[in-house]
């Protein structure tokens, strides 16, 4: 049986993750992340839903623990034959597989969660879970409402970001069609155009760092396919920020290929959640 980590993203995070797991090689990642960021074990560890959800913080927080739990799955399981990472996921993912090292990788967060959090607060928005609406029914809700489809979810659940200003008539266009909205606890709306100058910024940025080959497969969210290597994987990695993220197509590559066993390494079972809505 083929299987593939799935590294979660923005979101998932809670209090105290990852702090239960003592294994030599989780402790060591934990001190390689505070001689880059001091005090993340703090956070991770002691700090509030509210600090935790700040994209500043929980960015670089979920970097650490995604990778935590793989560590833990891979000693107690083995290794996967494929890996994912959803939207801020996809760095541990590479990370991981080892196309950049931990230092570079937690880097590259830190420097994302930043642009990001400074594009949020000059443009403000929401993301918004439009729940059972196909994927054209709410690319025609964020259409009308000034929006984008930004993550495309699970057959019948694709996530939105949309201004502020527009965000209660988007909700009633939700309702109106026959869903639900549900706003997701993050500070602002990612993966659309609003991003684009933050991500170009992020590209030269990451022009800095190194890509090796994965030694598995990571698939990208801008993609849906494996990430390539060098400036290749610079540019895709980049471009994810203003861009939607493909999961459905992504899950349903990695079956195409052999993928099997879809096993979710972070604080939480959002993502195999999506998996079994997507093969169902």
């Amino acid at each position: 049986m083929r299987k593939a980590f799935l590294f979660a993203g923005q979101g998932a995070q809670t209090p105290g993750m990852a702090c239960e797991l003592s294994s030599p090689r989780v402790k060591e990642l934990f001190e390689t992340a505070e001689s880059v960021r001091p005090g993340i074990t703090g956070l991770i560890s002691g700090g509030t839903m509210e600090e935790l959800s700040q994209t500043v913080n929980t960015q670089p927080a979920m970097f650490v623990a995604d990778l935590a739990y793989a560590l833990a799955e891979e000693e107690k399981n083995g290794a996967p034959d494929a890996a994912c990472g959803f939207s801020v996921g996809e760095i541990p993912a590479l990370v991981y597989a080892g196309a950049l090292n931990v230092k570079d990788g937690l880097s590259i967060i830190i420097k994302r969660a930043e642009l990001m959090q400074a594009a949020c607060e000059r443009s403000g928005g929401a993301m918004i879970a439009a729940v059972n609406l196909t994927p054209a029914d709410a690319e025609k809700a964020a259409a009308e409402c000034g929006a984008w489809a930004a993550n495309y979810n699970a057959p019948k659940q694709t996530v939105i970001a949309v201004p502020a200003e527009n965000e209660k008539a988007l909700t009633e266009k939700i309702a109106s069609m026959g869903g639900r909205g549900i706003k997701l606890k993050v500070s602002g709306a990612f993966h659309c155009p609003l991003l684009a100058d933050a991500a170009k910024e992020f590209g030269e940025f990451l022009s800095g760092f190194v890509f090796s080959a994965p030694r598995i497969p990571v698939y990208a969210n801008l993609t849906a396919l494996p990430y390539g290597e060098g400036e290749v994987a610079r540019e895709t990695l980049y471009r994810q920020m203003c861009s939607p993220v493909k999961f459905t197509e992504t899950v349903a590559n990695m079956t195409a290929a052999g993928i099997s066993e879809f096993v979710e390494v972070g604080p939480g079972r959002v993502l195999t959640g999506l998996v079994a809505k997507i093969k169902t």
